[in-house]
């Protein structure tokens, strides 16, 4: 029976040591893991929303623009919701009148053939978010390589999307067939939803 309460002193002894740091990291604010901080990045006018070297069952327009700006590694993770916002103006000609993230409003560019002869990447958006504009801002998640994992997103000026499995990187340009001639920049910031 001293054995035991012996025992049983210890324990509680042990239990009332563990509650005392419990409460004194508590009062001295121990450290907690942080959210990933919000992230910025520019997107150019001529940035392609995905690449078709490396997508070429996705293809669109004349190719012709640079490579898409990219979040790498991607520093959120699966399953959690994620805001973009961008600002911003991009024009379809140097020189030309200057469209925000949402595109250029008169101008819808889904699934038909544009100037060049071929389709807008937003064909491969589901069509329950059309209608895309010309010039809007496009996200797609991808895999380390910059294979698309999930369906393009139009994000206009704010948009929020899950981060799906397997998602590496997160990569942003513009839904445009021409995009050689185009200029201006998108400031766009992507932050966790708490």
């Amino acid at each position: 029976m001293g054995c035991l309460t012996e025992q049983k002193g210890e324990w509680v002894q042990t239990m009332k040591r563990l509650a005392s740091l419990i409460t004194g990291c508590a009062l001295i604010s121990c450290p907690v893991a942080k959210a990933a901080e919000p992230v910025t990045v520019k997107v150019p006018g001529t940035s392609m929303p995905w690449s078709q070297k490396t997508n070429p069952n996705i293809p669109f327009g004349r190719n012709d623009g640079t490579k898409p700006v990219e979040i790498k590694p991607l520093k959120f993770a699966v399953g959690q919701t994620l805001r973009i916002t961008a600002t911003g103006g991009t024009s379809t000609i140097p020189g030309g009148p200057q469209f925000g993230p949402a595109g250029q409003e008169s101008f819808i560019a889904t699934d038909q053939v544009g100037g060049s002869g071929s389709i807008f990447p937003a064909r491969f958006i589901d069509p329950a978010a059309y209608p895309v504009h010309l010039n809007e801002l496009i996200g797609v998640f991808t895999d380390a390589k910059g294979h698309l994992i999930a369906r393009p997103f139009a994000v206009g000026e704010a948009f929020e999307v899950t981060v799906p499995a397997n998602a590496e990187r997160l990569q942003f340009g513009l839904n445009d067939d021409i995009f050689a001639d185009n200029a201006g920049e998108l400031t766009v910031t992507v932050s966790i939803v708490e």
